[in-house]
Order: structure tokens, then C-alpha cells, then sequence
């Protein structure tokens, strides 16, 4: 299927009216399609990917990884001595 760009040229207003006559599952979608070209910060697409590790990482008690946490720091200063 062949795409073609347009621009369209419209009152700022006029297209606030429109998106209030949106359902609430077309301002879904319409939300996730701004968001997704929002520029970012760092902090904020760092904690986006602690959530989602977070969220794929649940086996993982809090105490489990808090020890290869500090295993880790260990390993990294053992390095910086050498």
C-alpha cells in the first residue's frame, strides 16, 4: 500500500474540539502516538527501563539482588585497584 504525506493546516482550536469529540480508546491511542515521539531525558528513559526490567525480573527477590548488586560494586573496585 502506497503512503502519501499531506499537510493539513488547521486552528489550533479546531483541533482541540476534535480530540474532545474522541472516544476514550481513541485518545489511547492517539496519547501513545505523541508520547512516542516526546523527546526524553535520560532519567526518564532510565527509569522507564528500570520499570520494565522490573517488571521482567519478579522471580528475583529484592535480597537476591541487592547481593549482586554489591557483588558487582566489589568486582568493579577490585578493577580500579589494578
Amino acid at each position: 500500500m502506497a503512503t502519501k504525506t499531506i499537510k493539513l493546516e488547521i486552528p489550533f482550536q479546531k483541533l482541540l474540539n476534535v480530540v474532545d469529540q474522541l472516544t476514550p480508546e481513541e485518545r489511547i491511542v492517539l496519547k501513545k502516538k505523541l508520547e512516542k515521539g516526546k523527546a526524553t531525558t535520560w532519567q526518564e528513559r532510565f527509569g522507564k527501563a528500570l520499570r520494565y526490567l522490573g517488571k521482567k525480573n519478579v522471580r528475583f527477590s529484592e535480597q537476591e539482588v541487592s547481593e549482586d548488586i554489591k557483588m558487582a560494586i566489589a568486582e568493579v573496585r577490585g578493577l580500579e585497584k589494578n
